[in-house]
């Protein structure tokens, strides 16, 4: 079922914002970025002015975020306490790279709910609020530990012509699930996807970006992640990524270190290592449960 055509419409223009908090937008900027007709949209913006989600300034006319977004997110913040629980933890992990980015999953999509850190040449450009497609190979961490139905709902999302790499990705599951946590390499693949989830962050209306992209994602999956981690060799590592749990030992949160040069395999392990750790560390505060192991609950 969609949603109202209004409510839709709302829900993209706060989604808009969260991605832009500090840019204030016209009436006209809005209706060409969410490619909706100004007609349209600006009973939308003066219903979400009036309930203060928005403000308006009366001689630019121009909106932004408004006052009444910060109790919902105080509110949110209570309802889901790990993402400021995380935050000191994200700011000393983030000395390991350049960033740790914080990020949870809502229905098929990944949403960027933290960034600690600083910007280099080597980190992408993600910003709070952004969303990412849960399609394979993308969100290993958020699935080793899933159900067999979630797991195939997952697997359903790589297009017909890559059913070849369904085996692959089964294997990056059972590694993460013993690991304890995911490494991706950087390559000319990962490299290209990124620029493209980059580019969507900067223009998170245009579908037609938004289609290359969930297109462009599977096509990592061949050389996405490491199986086996050589600790003599050096390898070119995009993120390292570990899950929280919650009282479900589902993975409520995720952590994810990004912005590396090159690491030696023991460096690699060193650092999975002791982001799991933290993340079991979180767990414990939340008051989450580890999953029992596969090997265990066969017994």
């Amino acid at each position: 079922m969609k949603p109202a055509l209004a409510a839709a419409r709302s829900v993209a223009v706060i989604n808009h914002l969260t991605v832009h908090p500090r840019v204030a937008f016209t009436l006209s900027e809005l209706s060409a970025e969410l490619r909706v007709s100004p007609a349209s949209l600006s009973a939308v913006l003066r219903a979400l002015t009036d309930t203060g989600y928005l403000l308006r300034h009366p001689r630019l006319k121009t909106y932004s975020l408004g006052p009444a977004l910060v109790a919902v997110g105080h509110s949110a913040a209570m309802s889901h306490p790990v993402v400021e629980l995380a935050r000191p933890e994200m700011a000393a992990l983030a000395e390991l790279a350049s960033e740790c980015v914080g990020s949870a999953v809502v229905g098929d999509e990944i949403i960027i709910l933290a960034v600690e850190g600083g910007v280099s040449a080597v980190t992408r450009e993600l910003r709070v609020g952004q969303r990412l497609p849960l399609i394979p190979p993308y969100g290993p961490v958020f699935l080793a530990w899933s159900s067999r139905d979630r797991v195939d709902q997952w697997l359903s999302r790589v297009p017909a012509e890559g059913d070849g790499l369904r085996p692959a990705l089964e294997r990056t599951l059972a590694v993460v699930r013993d690991r304890g946590y995911a490494v991706v390499l950087e390559n000319d693949q990962v490299a290209a996807v990124q620029a493209l989830a980059d580019q969507s962050a900067r223009e998170p209306w245009n579908e037609e970006l938004r289609d290359r992209l969930r297109a462009a994602i599977p096509e990592q999956a061949d050389e996405y992640s490491i199986d086996e981690i050589d600790e003599k060799e050096e390898y070119a590592v995009s993120i390292i990524a570990a899950p929280v749990f919650g009282v479900d030992s589902s993975v409520v949160y995720a952590l994810t270190l990004q912005g590396f040069t090159r690491l030696s395999g023991s460096e690699v392990i060193a650092i999975g290592n002791r982001l799991a750790m933290t993340c079991r560390v979180l767990t414990r505060s939340l008051g989450g449960r580890m999953p029992v192991p596969v090997e265990a609950a066969s017994k």
